[in-house]
């Protein structure tokens, strides 16, 4: 018996071999997409966690091998990428991929539990396209995945009574994986808690236990995970390294004015980006709000993760639209809801007309998210065409740097260097340490850290840090990139910038290395001095 009472959508013998259909279209299309996702370049963020990834798998953990002001679910999700699947450039792509799948089968069986019968089918369909589709920087990035994880947890506390207390104890423990890839969606735990505090009659929905026996399952099952992590980094002694880095170094030097306008990227997305998507998402809530005649606790579920992810974004205050890309999953669920009450409006109309309106509507607005999808996946059509040629290799050369200076690039370090040689990396281009395959002579690879200031109590440690890393292990090569350097007679200057950790790179440089490959987006030097 489930623990769902909600009224159910019925659809007639017309619409039932929808449902098979979709199944199979979702089947088909599947590796399909898988390809296209492979093919698609990764974010120099997601370089950046693919490079701390294999650097952890060499010795080297998160923090204390490598610097990153992030909470370490992403990093951890990399490694296991890299752990599973070597570290090639698609790995954290495919990792990727069978998540999203995994949040659109979760999202599908939490509408069939919410009582839709079409619905599921269609965000099976709808979603993964949707996220593949969504770009670089929305697509594998973390607030998406987070949100992925926290779906699956919302699918779970509408579990069937008879599996309640586990199903409590998962939701937990995903809310807080979801929380260690992106620690700004605590919020999501509280809102579950408070849900299973209201009376039940107010939300319809019936608990076998009671709210003190639910509430500790919640919290228990978030405990784990959070003390298991805790575990880990005593175990691997990064502790303290987190602290500086996440916390202290966030709440000191990172935490500064938006650099785009919040508000702007918030009309930008919905209006122009996801247009018919927020039109078939307002249109399914409103009929979700119709059919129950409330808001219900699966639409509170679902509303809540909206809210949690607006007050993500503003607590983060860059105004990256990437931050809000949760709202993708959402507004693909209540689309596939519009499609599901329109259809079912039809066949329960109480004339032919209305039947014809609503049916005439169910079709129109199928049809625009076929005419979305098919025009987003049209438009990387591309990258299907050079999987033919080229093999599942994704398509560099997106992020500033030529394909063909990349694979230059790492071919001559590879070739030209062992792999107990050191390669000093400046600026993004993570990806050719990484598939290089070489360490860093210290753990600051990311610019972030040219944003502190002499008043940081770490400003002058791990400025002697850096300093130490390269004389102690002086790299075969060096890779600046995003910077206009100027020849002098003691080597390189970055003039008009205030970069300390640059500084102390350029200064351990001075005339021993020549460039090897440059353009306009940098260089890659080798010593020539020993």
């Amino acid at each position: 018996m489930s623990a769902v009472s909600h009224t159910k959508t019925h659809f007639g013998p017309g619409l039932a071999f929808l449902r098979p259909g979709l199944a199979l279209l979702w089947l088909a299309s599947t590796p399909v997409l898988c390809i296209l996702y492979l093919k698609i370049e990764p974010s120099p963020d997601q370089a950046q966690f693919d490079y701390m990834g294999w650097l952890a798998t060499q010795g080297r953990p998160f923090y204390a091998g490598s610097f990153d002001m992030n909470w370490p679910g992403g990093m951890l999700l990399h490694e296991a990428a890299i752990r599973l699947f070597g570290p090639v450039a698609w790995s954290w792509h495919l990792l990727d991929f069978l998540l999203a799948e995994l949040a659109a089968m979760a999202a599908g069986l939490f509408l069939w539990r919410a009582g839709f019968r079409l619905a599921p089918w269609i965000m099976l369909v709808l979603y993964p396209p949707l996220y593949v589709t969504a770009g670089a920087w929305m697509a594998g990035q973390r607030d998406i995945v987070a949100m992925g994880l926290m779906i699956i947890a919302c699918c779970a506390m509408l579990a069937p009574a008879k599996r309640e207390g586990r199903a409590l104890f998962l939701a937990g423990a995903l809310v807080a994986c979801a929380v260690l890839v992106r620690p700004t969606y605590l919020s999501v735990l509280a809102g579950l808690l408070i849900l299973e505090a209201l009376p039940r009659e107010w939300l319809r929905q019936p608990r076998r236990n009671g709210i003190s026996v639910r509430v500790l399952a919640l919290g228990m099952g978030f405990a784990t995970v959070i003390l298991a992590a805790l575990a880990w980094a005593v175990a691997v002694g990064n502790l303290d390294d987190w602290y500086q880095q996440s916390v202290q170094f966030t709440a000191q030097v990172y935490y500064v004015e938006p650099p785009m306008d919040l508000i702007q990227t918030l009309l930008t997305l919905f209006t122009r980006w996801w247009h018919w998507l927020s039109l078939g998402g307002l249109l399914g809530l409103v009929l979700w709000i119709l059919r129950d005649r409330s808001v219900g606790y699966p639409l509170a579920l679902v509303l809540g993760l909206g809210c949690a992810i607006l007050l993500s974004y503003f607590a983060q205050n860059k105004g990256f639209g990437y931050h809000i890309a949760g709202f993708i999953p959402l507004l693909a669920m209540l689309t596939a809801v519009a499609i599901d009450q329109l259809a079912a409006r039809a066949g329960d109309a109480p004339g032919p007309r209305l039947g014809w309106l609503a049916g005439g509507a169910a079709v129109a607005l199928a049809g625009l998210a076929v005419l979305g999808t098919a025009s987003k996946l049209a438009s990387n059509g591309g990258l299907l065409r050079d999987y033919l040629r080229n093999g599942i290799a994704p398509v560099a050369g997106g992020y500033g740097i030529p394909a063909a200076d990349q694979a230059r690039m790492i071919q001559i370090i590879q070739t030209e260097s062992t792999p107990e040689d050191r390669l000093a990396q400046y600026g993004t281009a993570h990806h050719i340490p990484y598939l290089a395959q070489r360490l860093p002579p210290h753990r600051f690879i990311t610019p972030a850290i040219e944003l502190m200031t002499p008043d940081f109590a770490l400003y002058q440690p791990w400025l002697t840090e850096i300093r130490d890393g390269l004389r102690g292990n002086p790299p075969a090569f060096v890779l600046i990139t995003g910077i206009h350097l100027v020849p002098t007679e003691a080597g390189l200057s970055a003039p008009n910038t205030t970069a300390p950790a640059l500084a102390e790179l350029l200064a351990f440089m001075g005339q021993d290395y020549a460039p090897r490959v440059q353009g306009d987006y940098g260089a890659l030097f080798q010593r020539v001095a020993r």
